[in-house]
């Protein structure tokens, strides 16, 4: 794009989005013109990139994280997409510089430290090197917290990021999913086969928002999808009753899933809420990468070879026994095949031997919450104990590497 060409799409924006001449507006709305500029633009190189890779044949790769520490996205776009000159003299026609406009955008609570700061690394680099990549991670409203000093002592306060960073994402309610929690399974026989009916589930819409992430001097675009968690409905005999409260009580509850990034986790309130935050996180994302490869290719057989998953450290564990399910009740394998299919499609990354980085959940918790998915884990934790105690005849064997043992689930030895 040239100076001109810019300043005239800011001006549209200006104008018709924002119902502001471009002669009165703040460094804000020049900032969220500008964002809205680039965001069209990387939307479009996105676009074409997917074509591409498409017609191709090429594998998509995508990385699922339960944080993202992204850093702000103008100053960033603007370098990577060569756009720096360009923009620069556009805004003298308003009478602004490109580090006042940086100075409005605030940091995205969607990470903390290494851990997000690498997935963040991941999608510019793979955009860079010209790979059809997408994160997955959910749309957390607050990050953990801004840190304000008062005589000298710590206070935290809610890092509430949204005004000022929603400019840069881009809502597609139309492919929201639903995600299921608690319920319970019946089984009946048809035709000889064994079938399994979920009832009485809890039901939580994940809703994407797509954030564009801009490689350096590239084709391609890698894109973060976000999702945010909404409830389907409110309790209408709840309010008929006049229990107003009551009636948006499940709201509440489905909508806390993507509120805060970290709960704390040391009391059983946090935990449940942060096996809700990494089921949803992986149920929402493998309902969509499988809905776009049969929409591209017709059958999941060869879903594997046009796809690879990346879990980054254990949070996204789920996303192993999760992508089973799909591909034996939805898609209609067996379990051979579906195991084939996952164990060439999911890879893990573990980054340090801490245990806190090494997660293992109650049994029951997971039983209850997720009784489908743990039906998946415990065949296939049978399975696995099976080939080490065949492999090893060595009971402490078994007992350092087993995936469910005594009360827990050992996701590390999932993955």
């Amino acid at each position: 794009m040239t100076a001109e060409q810019i300043r005239l799409a800011m001006e549209n924006k200006l104008e018709y989005l924002m119902e502001v001449k471009p002669q009165l507006a703040s460094d804000d709305q020049l900032y969220k013109a500008a964002a809205l500029v680039l965001r069209d633009l990387m939307v479009e190189k996105r676009r074409a990139h997917r074509a591409k890779t498409t017609a191709e044949r090429k594998k998509r790769i995508h990385y699922l994280s339960m944080e993202f520490l992204m850093g702000k996205s103008l100053k960033n776009s603007l370098y990577n997409l060569g756009l720096v000159e360009p923009f620069t003299e556009a805004l003298t026609a308003f009478g602004t510089t490109p580090e006042r406009l940086f100075a409005c955008e605030p940091d995205p609570g969607l990470g903390n430290g290494g851990l997000g700061r690498l997935a963040a690394c991941y999608l510019d680099g793979m955009a860079t090197d010209g790979y059809y990549g997408t994160g997955y991670s959910i749309l957390y409203e607050y990050g953990i917290f801004k840190q304000k000093l008062v005589n000298g002592a710590q206070t935290e306060l809610p890092d509430y990021w949204l005004p000022g960073g929603e400019v840069w994402l881009r809502p597609n309610e139309e492919h929201a999913v639903e995600v299921k929690f608690g319920g319970r399974l019946e089984e009946h026989w048809d035709q000889g086969h064994l079938m399994q009916q979920y009832i009485d589930y809890e039901t939580v819409l994940a809703v994407p928002y797509n954030m564009y992430v801009s490689g350096y001097d590239t084709e391609a675009v890698s894109v973060l999808r976000l999702w945010k968690a909404k409830s389907p409905g409110i309790d209408m005999e709840c309010f008929n009753n006049g229990d107003y409260l009551g009636a948006f009580r499940k709201t509440a509850r489905a909508e806390t899933i993507s509120k805060i990034l970290y709960p704390n986790d040391n009391h059983q309130e946090g935990k449940q809420l942060r096996l809700r935050q990494q089921y949803f996180l992986v149920c929402a994302s493998l309902a969509e990468i499988t809905r776009t490869h049969m929409e591209r290719y017709g059958t999941m057989d060869s879903f594997a070879e046009l796809n690879a998953i990346q879990l980054n450290d254990t949070h996204p564990t789920l996303a192993i026994p999760e992508l089973m399910r799909i591909l034996m009740d939805d898609a209609g394998f067996d379990w051979d095949t579906a195991w084939n299919i996952t164990k060439n499609s999911v890879a893990y990354t573990n980054h340090t031997v801490l245990a806190e980085a090494l997660e293992r959940w109650p049994q029951q918790l997971m039983e209850t919450l997720l009784p489908r998915v743990w039906e998946i884990i415990t065949e296939i934790a049978h399975r696995y104990q099976k080939q080490v105690e065949n492999f090893y005849h060595d009971p402490a064997k078994t007992a350092e590497m087993a995936i469910v043992w005594d009360g827990q689930v050992r996701m590390a030895n999932l993955c």
